[in-house]
């Protein structure tokens, strides 16, 4: 075995992998401009991975069609996601009003579940609040129900608001706002409805802090492996 040779081709590789992202991040920025969030987000885990067309199925059952849905070839542990935001405010957290049905959104947990990372899962509901009460439902619920929202969720960002006990780190500032639903692809059932409670509660827009726009393979192996040696 040449070692020399083998280096070089790594070397080969790492700098065609920078040149790449340097590319595609240019390209980015004169497109989006001030709506492009970096840094890129490395995908820690398979829960978007998509085996067969199962996530699909699932979604088809619930009666939400997911044909025309973005990065509808999902993406695995290792990938990399370029993010965009739509007010250009970057990692403060802005008001998603544009987020539809079947987006990818990154998120952050609420401090009812456990974890630090963010999240980045796809919207498979959203529930429209006006005036403190819902107003529309698009997609799925799947185990919650509208009542729940008036009762529960609705009556918990007004006690955000009147500065009582708050799960969120960040919470809408009136009474017209959307909560998401969401689910990995490659998961049984959404963040909200899993085992043990799920992962998350309905996650209003000010949670949202990015939403996924492409998706590079393998680059995210990169960061990964940097956070693994540092510790962090």
């Amino acid at each position: 075995m040449d070692i020399k040779k083998e280096v070089k081709g790594l070397i080969r590789d790492l700098v065609e992998v920078v040149v790449t992202l340097a590319v595609i991040l240019i390209v980015s920025k004169l497109l989006f401009g001030a709506n492009m969030l970096v840094p890129l987000v490395a995908v820690t885990s398979n829960s978007m991975l998509h085996v067969n067309d199962g996530w699909a199925t699932w979604l088809n059952a619930q009666g939400v069609p997911a044909d025309s849905f973005p990065l509808n070839s999902g993406f695995s542990q290792g990938d990399m996601v370029l993010t965009v935001t739509p007010d250009g405010k970057g990692t403060i957290v802005p008001i998603f009003s544009d987020t539809q049905l079947g987006d990818v959104v990154i998120y952050n947990r609420d401090f009812l579940h456990r974890g630090n990372e963010p999240i980045i899962h796809r919207v498979v509901g959203v529930v429209n609040v006006a005036e403190y009460e819902v107003s529309g439902i698009e997609g799925t619920l799947d185990c919650l129900t509208e009542e729940e929202f008036n009762d529960d969720y609705i009556k918990s960002i007004k006690n955000c608001q009147a500065g009582g006990d708050c799960p969120y780190n960040e919470f809408p500032e009136g009474g017209d706002f959307r909560f998401y639903i969401t689910k990995g692809d490659n998961n049984h059932g959404t963040d909200q409805c899993g085992p043990g409670n799920g992962i998350a509660l309905p996650v209003p827009e000010s949670q949202l802090s990015a939403r996924g726009w492409i998706r590079i393979p393998y680059v995210g192996w990169l960061k990964l492996g940097l956070n693994r040696i540092l510790g962090f």
